[in-house]
């Protein structure tokens, strides 16, 4: 543990962290989300995603704000590379009730990641794995990167997952996917779902035949997303 008055960091990250998202590139999506805890409306995330360059130089960064009726807001930037969106950065920045600045950047075959809160700044190395994926606990639009594995004709595989904000970042999931029909703002929609387990209570995120991810679903963490139309 560091001292805390180390902060020169944490103060450069939240500034990039405000930052609008860069005008170059194609939009590739943006919207909203509502977002529930327990069944009951806990809160809303707004998210661009926007794309520049091709095949292996093309580059996605995918910038959110979580707006918590708690108080609590996330601002999060995620950037991954190339066509089969490879990790190569996220930062989170937490504000409200506490407080927190995470970083995890991909060096080689190893991701650091740092962590600096009230108490100080902590830093841990993680070895990469293939099919290694961001999805911060409480932000949906992080699963949008699924659509790419289903792209490659990936179901079946096995991710390795990151929640950076956790004590315990690293977990795996296995992919599986199918078409299901999904009420959405009125309407019956054809969408594809794709679980992350085989497990009654696992994961899910849903995307519609335009490729939009509509849903985000975590039972076990009673977390539920639904995109505004």
């Amino acid at each position: 543990m560091r001292p805390s008055v180390r902060l020169g960091g944490a103060c450069l990250l939240a500034l990039a962290l405000l930052s609008p998202a860069p005008a170059s590139g194609q939009l590739v999506d943006s919207g909203v989300f509502r977002l529930y805890l327990d069944g009951r409306e806990a809160g809303t995330e707004e998210f661009t995603i926007h794309r520049r360059g091709t095949g292996g130089a093309q580059e996605t960064l995918a910038m959110g704000t979580v707006t918590m009726r708690s108080g609590r807001v996330f601002k999060t930037l995620l950037q991954v590379q190339g066509p089969g969106m490879v990790l190569a950065e996220y930062q989170v920045s937490v504000s409200g009730a506490d407080t927190a600045e995470v970083r995890l950047v991909r060096a080689g075959n190893r991701l650091r990641r740092t962590v600096v809160a009230p108490g100080g700044e902590r830093v841990r190395e993680f070895r990469t794995r293939p099919a290694t994926v961001i999805f911060e606990d409480g932000v949906a639009h992080h699963y949008f990167v699924l659509g790419a594995f289903l792209e490659a004709g990936a179901a079946g595989a096995t991710l390795n997952a990151f929640t950076p904000l956790a004590d315990e970042p690293e977990y795996t999931a296995l992919l599986q996917a199918g078409p299901e029909l999904l009420e959405s703002g009125g309407a019956t929609v054809e969408t594809t779902q794709v679980r992350l387990g085989s497990e009654e209570d696992a994961g899910a995120a849903w995307f519609d035949g335009s490729g939009r991810l509509v849903r985000v679903s975590l039972p076990a963490r009673g977390f539920l997303a639904v995109r505004v139309p």
